[in-house]
C-alpha cells in the first residue's frame, strides 16, 4: 500500500500510472498537514472539556498550539457544534481571565515589535491577534523592511528545502515556466491579467490614504539610501548605487570633466583629481582646482 509520502516522492501509483504534478503537490500538502496536527477526533473527553473551559478567554491559536490541533478544528468542529462562545470582554482587551496588558508589557511590545515575530509576542503575553493589531495601530508600529525581507526569505528557504527533500523542486520550476509560456501563447487579453494595465498607476489602484502611505514609504527609503551613499563617499568607500551625490552643482562637475579629458584620473562622484607619470600636467588648472573644491594629488 502506498503512502502519501511515497506518492509525492516518486510520482507513480502502484499500478504504474504517473501522477500529475498538481496532484502530487496536493498529496504532499495533505501529508505535511497530517504530520503537523492531530485529528480532533483523537482528543480525549478530558481534553475536550479543558478546551471548553479555556475557549471563552483563550485565543484559538493558543488552544491549537497547546493541544496540537488546527485552528479550524477548534472553531468549526468543537466550538460551533458545542455552542461555545467567546467572552467578549476578555477578547476585546486581549487577555485571559479579564487581565489587560500592563504599561510595562505595552512598552516591551513597542520596543520589540518591529523585529519580532507576531507569534512570539502572542505566545509571550497570551493575547490574541486582534489585541496585538490594535496596539500596533494605536502606536503606529510596523515591521522593518529588513525583518520582513528576512522572514520572507526564511519561508522561501523552508519551502525550497521541503520541495528538494521530496524531489519536486526542479519539476515545480519547470511547471511554472511551462504555465507562463502557455499563458503568453494563449492570446489571453492583457486586461484579464492580474498586473498593471496600460495607463494605470498606484494612484489609480490604491485608496488616497494607502497611496499617501506608499509615497511616504518610498520617500523615506530613498532618503535612507542617499544618506548611506553620502556616508560611503565621505569615508572613501565605493558606492553601491549610480546616484550622483557629489555637491557643487554643474560647475564642479564640468571641471571634473575637463580634468578627466586632459588625462587626469578622476573617479566617479569624487572631488579628488590624481595624476601619474604619464599625465601631461596643466599648472593653471591645478592651481585653480581649489576654487572648485577639488584636490590634486599624486596617484
Amino acid at each position: 500500500m502506498q503512502t502519501p509520502l511515497n506518492i509525492a516522492r516518486c510520482g507513480v501509483l502502484s499500478a504504474g500510472f504517473p501522477v500529475p504534478l498538481s496532484l502530487r503537490c496536493i498529496v504532499l500538502n495533505f501529508y505535511l498537514l497530517s504530520m503537523s496536527y492531530r485529528n480532533y477526533r483523537e482528543l480525549s473527553d478530558e481534553e475536550i472539556q479543558k478546551i471548553g473551559e479555556l475557549y471563552p478567554v483563550t485565543p484559538n491559536r493558543e488552544l491549537a498550539r497547546r493541544f496540537n490541533v488546527s485552528v479550524d478544528a477548534i472553531q468549526d468542529y468543537l466550538a460551533y457544534p458545542n455552542g461555545w462562545k467567546k467572552n467578549r470582554k476578555a477578547v476585546l482587551i486581549g487577555s485571559r481571565n479579564g487581565r489587560s496588558l500592563t504599561e510595562k508589557e505595552i512598552g516591551w511590545i513597542i520596543r520589540h515589535y518591529q523585529n519580532t515575530k507576531n507569534e512570539d509576542i502572542l505566545r509571550k503575553f497570551g493575547i490574541g491577534e486582534s489585541t496585538l493589531h490594535r496596539v500596533a495601530r494605536k502606536y503606529g508600529l510596523k515591521k522593518t523592511r529588513q525583518f520582513m525581507k528576512k522572514s520572507q526569505q526564511a519561508a522561501a528557504n523552508i519551502g525550497m528545502a521541503v520541495c528538494k527533500e521530496f524531489g519536486i523542486y526542479e519539476q515545480n520550476a519547470e511547471y511554472a515556466c511551462q504555465q507562463w509560456e502557455e499563458r503568453k501563447a494563449s492570446g489571453e487579453p492583457l486586461s484579464r491579467w492580474k498586473c498593471f494595465q496600460p495607463g494605470e498607476s498606484n494612484k489609480t489602484r490604491l485608496s488616497p490614504k494607502r497611496y499617501k502611505e506608499c509615497i511616504e514609504k518610498s520617500k523615506a527609503s530613498r532618503n535612507e539610501t542617499i544618506r548611506k551613499e553620502r556616508m560611503r563617499i565621505r569615508w572613501g568607500f565605493e558606492q553601491k548605487t549610480k546616484l550622483k551625490l557629489v555637491g557643487g552643482g554643474s560647475i564642479r562637475s564640468s571641471h571634473r570633466h575637463l580634468f578627466r579629458k586632459a588625462g587626469y584620473i578622476v573617479d566617479r562622484a569624487s572631488n579628488e583629481v590624481y595624476f601619474d607619470e604619464e599625465t601631461v600636467r596643466h599648472p593653471i588648472m591645478e592651481s585653480n582646482a581649489h576654487k572648485w573644491g577639488l584636490k590634486v594629488l599624486p596617484y
